[in-house]
């Protein structure tokens, strides 16, 4: 009788053991198909978009907010700079006035500045592409403000 039991036991130990490998074993497969089917971005093929305001005297009350997709990346008040990181690739960024096509190589940096201008009643976001050299004119009067959401360009 003791002779059958163990042989039982051994049998359920062997199935207890052959169970939790494949519980514990399962999601990690799981996962590494899922890594292997989405690589992630290569440093290469990242870019950048320096979004910027500087700190002029028009429109000193007003916030210029940066647009992707009808999403807010950031607003930016005066003396204000963000950065986006972004997969190579061409961006419309807008607000309620304007808008400009980015377009991102892998690798670049591109800049964006925000220019309140003269409007009827009140001032206007204006959003202009510059060169690097226009940017680090001031760029040491610059804070550094996060941007709203990192990885907006993940469902792009």
């Amino acid at each position: 009788e003791i002779a059958a039991n163990s042989g039982r036991g051994s049998t359920m130990i062997k199935f207890l053991a052959i169970a939790s490998f494949v519980a514990f074993s399962t999601p990690a497969l799981a996962q590494d198909a899922n890594t292997q089917a989405m690589p992630a971005a290569t440093p290469q093929a990242m870019g950048k978009i320096i979004m910027y305001r500087q700190g002029a005297l028009m429109g000193m009350g007003l916030g210029c907010p940066f647009r992707y997709k009808g999403k807010e990346i950031v607003e930016l008040g005066r003396n204000k700079y963000a950065e986006w990181p972004v997969p190579a690739g061409s961006y419309i960024l807008t607000n309620k006035t304007s808008s400009v096509d980015v377009n991102v190589n892998p690798g670049q940096t591109k800049y964006v500045r925000c220019v309140i201008k003269t409007g009827m009643l009140t001032g206007r976001a204006d959003l202009q592409i510059v060169d690097a050299e226009t940017y680090n004119e001031h760029s040491a009067d610059y804070e550094r403000k996060e941007i709203a959401a990192p990885d907006m360009v993940s469902a792009q």
